[in-house]
């Protein structure tokens, strides 16, 4: 199975469909969103995409219950709890146990836990992937494109490998 992980929309809708264009060529069966959607349409648009979405919260998603509102109703999307580690972040996807969260500064500690095969995070903007031990910290970057060159990530299941990747 191939996941597209993505993080800090910061309401670019056009780099958000820039993304989910290249989730689909790459036939993407899964998505992960690691936070900052900023507004309701943003979280609506992404809720729209043809599979299932597995979200958090992050720093910059200002009214939540709004965001929350806007993708109500849709049985493929769910948005997680917000610091990570506990049950309700594991989501287990193909075999492989993951966790999420926007905070680094929470993703890494717990990739050293053993506990996950993967865990992913957001909130820096800079895409960047570590190995502690068996379990691969990711951060797939922006789709803003508000520090930088935006960027997303693919996560492949069988070959347990993944893959940053720019947005033009």
């Amino acid at each position: 199975m191939i996941i597209g992980i993505l993080s800090d929309i910061h309401d670019n809708l056009n780099k958000l469909e820039q993304a989910l264009t290249l989730f689909e060529e790459k036939a993407v069966e899964e998505l992960v969103f690691c936070g900052d959607f900023c507004s309701p349409f943003s979280a609506r648009r992404l809720a729209a995409w043809n599979g299932p979405v597995h979200a958090v919260f992050g720093n910059n998603d200002g009214d939540r219950f709004a965001i929350s509102r806007a993708v109500n109703g849709n049985p493929k999307f769910r948005i997680y709890g917000e610091y990570g580690g506990d049950e309700q972040q594991l989501i287990t996807l193909d075999g492989i146990r993951i966790c999420i969260t926007h905070y680094p500064f929470y993703a890494v500690p717990l990739a050293r836990t053993g506990w996950f095969d993967a865990v992913f995070a957001g909130h820096t903007h800079k895409a960047e992937k570590q190995r502690f031990g068996s379990c691969l910290f990711l951060n797939p970057g922006e789709v803003a494109g508000v520090f930088g060159t935006p960027t997303v990530a693919l996560y492949d299941t069988k070959l347990r490998s993944s893959e940053l990747l720019e947005l033009g």
